[in-house]
This record gives structure tokens, sequence and C-alpha cells, in this order.
């Protein structure tokens, strides 16, 4: 594994507007950063959005290639431990790379096939979808943790919290005896957190980074089929249970509260919510509660009213609905009728720049879609010749932040404040006053809605914020938002295309990024580092995007990461 390439996003994007679509991903592309003419043409937006938005500094760094005969590509998830680790989903093990040296070659630690990596530092635990049944497996946080020290042949005592120890087996069983049977207020006895081992008397030298005992067991042993690790005879790979009647899991979804972490586990006909306290590292999980669904769906997600947990998101391909955590009830959301036409209008439009950029002999008419009238109109009716096609969601995730930063000329009745009287009245013909957008305190929470490839800000109730639309070249498979800034409320979205990444500022709902173009490719997770706070919870503070892509038999991992961010946050 090689840390091959990193290139400056302003630069390519440079490069784009001087050379057009980029060739195919080769070994070697993305190119190294190159000097660039000095009659570069950048519109005054694209430079505008670039330096409001920090957007320049994200780099992109190769960490993983290989040569596979996969179609698409072998990895499938990835999650970060200790703001160090990374756990690569491959599709015969979970390999690990240490970013802190990302020149030595990845190891495989866990031989089982895992689509899902979620890390839940606050509960010591870490869920992965994996094996041939797809169910859920809680693995040990500390057990691994242990096993990534042991086979690094890194001092286990230069972890990043020393406090917590790896638990006992005869414990962790216990806890999975107890998991998915009974609730938390139920529990009579948990088995207390091991203590922490006495000072070690043992002299070692400087040229010993551990007095740890690893060995890989190749051949199968006992009940175990594939190979193992043992570390001072101890299996850490058997640290883990399998949540009940979780076989055959599509995804995992979690939500953190002060005191709870909640896990939706979405099947093909099912969602099954689970609920586990964060006081104890030995807590076990308990079904809270099963809702049953129509149809297989899309995608799940949490949504809150900024104060608790309030509903679990569904989203099918005609509809999207809404259930209620406390009730179960289900409600729909609806499609705003301006949402409806502003989605015609935008689809019409980008059909007719896309006819006017077609190749066409001298002697063809160039197309016309609408009538001198119809242009004239804001919301022009459509030709009979041609017919949109029907709405159908894509995904519906909750906003991380309140939108107060887009224009004010763009925000809905519903969600602006209009100027006094007093002010219109006073103001001059020709500077006068916007409406305001509502204070995020009195507003309801709002929600990134995907419909094909159109992305709209809206409320559960179907309302529209904003009259911005963010256009997607194809219809995004995931969507990330990046806040590159932790001090200003200003944000990208990223999404992720079958062959597609594109990053699309808020604010002015332009593509100021297309990272990829051309590749399959696949999201496999991101990392955000958690930043204590003095007298208030942790921050959360995004690091990096992370994905794989198929390029000339090969299968490269990539990370976009702010500049530096390695060396300012990986211990040294």
């Amino acid at each position: 594994m090689q840390n091959e390439t990193s290139f400056n996003l302003q630069q390519q994007t440079e490069l784009d507007a001087l050379s057009g679509p980029p060739p195919p991903y080769t070994d070697e592309y993305p190119p190294h950063p190159t000097r660039l003419p000095n009659n570069l043409n950048l519109s005054r937006l694209a430079e505008e959005t670039l330096q409001s938005t920090n957007i320049s500094s994200l780099q992109l760094k190769m960490i993983a290639s290989c040569t596979d005969s996969w179609h698409s590509t072998p990895y499938e998830c990835c999650s970060v431990l200790e703001d160090r680790f990374l756990l690569l989903g491959y599709h015969d093990g979970v390999q690990l790379i240490d970013l802190k040296n990302p020149n030595v070659k990845a190891k495989t630690i866990i031989w089982i096939r895992a689509r899902n990596i979620t890390v839940i530092e606050s509960c010591r635990v870490v869920l992965i979808l994996a094996g041939r049944y797809k169910q859920v497996r809680c693995y040990s946080y500390d057990g691994l943790l242990r096993l990534i020290y042991a086979v690094l042949g890194i001092d286990w005592n230069q972890r990043k919290n020393t406090k917590f120890q790896v638990p006992l087996l005869k414990d962790w069983e216990h806890v999975a005896s107890l998991s998915g049977k009974v609730k938390d207020e139920e529990i009579d006895h948990l088995p207390s957190p091991p203590p922490p081992p006495p000072q070690q008397t043992t002299t070692t030298t400087k040229n010993e980074p551990s007095f740890t005992l690893v060995n890989l067991v190749e051949q199968p042993l006992s009940s175990l089929t594939k190979p193992y690790y043992t570390v001072n005879n101890i299996t850490l790979q058997k640290l883990y249970y399998k949540l009940p009647d979780s076989k055959d899991a599509l995804s995992v979804q979690t939500y953190q509260t002060s005191v709870y972490v909640f896990a939706a586990i979405r099947h093909r006909d099912k969602i099954v919510l689970w609920q586990r306290k964060r006081d104890h590292p030995l807590c076990p999980f308990y079904r809270l509660k099963v809702f049953w669904i129509p149809a297989e769906s899309k995608c799940i997600s949490f949504a809150d009213d900024r104060s608790t947990l309030r509903h679990i998101l569904v989203v099918f391909a005609n509809e999207a609905t809404a259930i209620e955590l406390r009730d179960s009830k289900v409600k729909t959301v609806p499609v705003d009728p301006i949402l409806e036409r502003i989605y015609q209008t935008t689809w019409v439009r980008e059909q007719y720049e896309h006819q006017l950029a077609s190749p066409r002999s001298p002697n063809s008419p160039i197309p016309t879609l609408f009538s001198r009238q119809e242009q004239s109109d804001t919301y022009p009716t459509l030709p009979v010749s041609l017919s949109v096609p029907p709405i159908q969601w894509t995904s519906l995730i909750q906003l991380p932040f309140y939108p107060d930063i887009l224009p004010a000329t763009t925000l809905t009745t519903e969600y602006s404040i209009p100027p006094s009287y007093s002010t219109v009245i006073t103001s001059l013909p020709s500077s006068a006053p916007d409406p305001v957008a509502l204070p995020s305190a009195s507003a309801p929470q709002l929600f990134f809605a995907t419909l094909l490839k159109q992305s709209y800000i809206i409320d559960l109730s179907g309302s529209l914020f904003s009259t911005q639309v963010y256009k997607w070249s194809e219809v995004p498979m995931h969507i990330e938002f990046i806040q590159l800034d932790c001090n200003v409320n200003d944000w990208c979205v990223v999404g992720f295309g079958t062959e597609t990444i594109e990053i699309i500022h808020i604010k002015s709902a332009h593509v100021v990024q297309r990272v990829m173009r051309g590749v399959p490719v696949k999201f496999l997770g991101r990392w955000d580092e958690s930043v204590p706070r003095e007298g208030k919870k942790n921050k959360s503070v995004f690091r990096s995007l992370i994905w794989s892509c198929h390029a000339n038999e090969r299968i490269h991992v990539y990370m976009l990461k702010p500049d530096d961010v390695l060396l300012a946050t990986l211990p040294h």
C-alpha cells in the first residue's frame, strides 16, 4: 500500500476549466501538482465559491492500492479507531492500515467479509455487519484495539485511553446472554470492568516495542475454520456476540444521545431498533421496537427535534415516510407543489441545454422546448413532445446545521421574515430590503431531500425552505455533509454516484468540484474526530471522506481530507 498521489483541488478545478473532462483514471491519475499557466479564466463565481468555502484546502490521498479481479470494488466499508487505525471491510476480511505509517502494507486481522463497520467509542463497541448470513456482530472495542496494537507491534500502554481494559471472555459471554432479552432497568447485575493491570516491572530495551506474544494460527482449530491471531494465548477475535434475529440485514444506522445509543438495523421487510446505555462498557443491547415495512426500502436515517430522537425516516422509490418512535405512527412526507414545478422546470431546462450541447448537422434546426410565452413565465408549461419522468425519491437526510446562510431572495414565505412596513416605505426602490431567514430557534428541523438527480431543503411537512436546486450529474447513491471550518456555518454536500463524486456548495448550490468521473466508485465511510470542549459536550470535527474506485484492473482507496490533517491530529 503506497501513499502515491496528492493534489490540490483548486489546481484540479483550474485544469478542468482548461482541458475539459479528464480522461479515465490511470495508475498515475490524478496528476501531481502542476505549474499552471497565467492566463486562467475561471468564472468569478467559481473563484469566490472556492475561496469562501476553503475547498481548495482539501487534499486527495491514495491510501491503498491493489490488483483484484472484481468488476467494481472488493472494498465495502471502513471506520477509524483512535483517530489513527483504519479498518477496511474487504470481501474476504477486515484489513488494518496505520494512518500514521501509510507505507506499511495493510494486514488482515479478521477473516470475515465485512459489509458495514460502525465504531461506537462511547460504548466501547464496534458493530460489524458481516458473514455469510449478513448478521450484526458486536465486537469489543478494546478487544479489537488490543489486537491492532499487538499486530502492529505497538506498546499497549501507549493507547489513547488507558482507563479501559480488554474485558474477560466470561464477562463478554455474560453480556451476550443478556443481549436482546432484557431492558437496562431489568438488569440486576453487570460484570465490573476489569481493573487496570499493575505496573510492569519487567525491563525492556529500547528496541523492544512491546512485550506481547502474537501468534497467527493458520490451521483451523476447535470450532474456528479460518486463520486467527492469539495475543498472549488469548483469541481476541472471540470477543464478539451476534445480535439475535439480525440475519439478512441490509444496513446499520446509529444515533447517540447523552444517555443512550440507538442502532436501527434495516431488513427487506422490517426495521429493528436496538438500544443500550452508554454508562457501562459491558451493557447489552436490547430490542426496543420492530417496524414492519411493506417493501424493501432504499435507505433509512434518524431525525430529532433538537432535544430528543423523534423519527426514523424510511425512503422508498415512490415515497418517503417518517415513523414516530413514541407511538409508531407513520407519516408520509408530501411533495410541495412549488417543489414539483421547480423539479419539472429544472428537468426541461437540462434537456434544452443537453440538446444545444449535442452535435447536430448544420442544416438541422435548433431545438425549441419553450414557446416565447412559455419562456417568459416563471414556471413554463411543458411542450407536448416532452414528458417529465415521475418524481422518485432517492434519500431524505436531516441537515446537521440550520442553513441561514442561503440567499434571502431564495427563501420561501414560510421560512422568511419580510421587512417591516416602515423599512419598505423609507427605502428607495433601487435598494429594497430583502427578507431574512427565520431564527433557527423558532424554525423546525430541516432535511435534504434528493429526488433522482435533484436535491432540495424541506421540512417533514414537505414545505420548501428555499428555491435553491442542488443538481447532480448522476443520481447520488450516498450523501455526506462536510464543514471545513468548524467555527463557520458554511457547508458543502458531497454526492457519491456510481461513477462520479461531486462537491456542491450549500450556499451557492453550485458544483465546486468533481473529484472523480468515469470510474466505478463506492463510498466506504467518513472519519470525524471528537474534540473536547470545556463545559460543553464534545464537538465532532470533519477529518476525511473515504471511498474506493476501480480503474485499469486496479483497486484504489482514496481519502479526501483537509490539508495536513494527519500531521495535525495524529500522535507523534
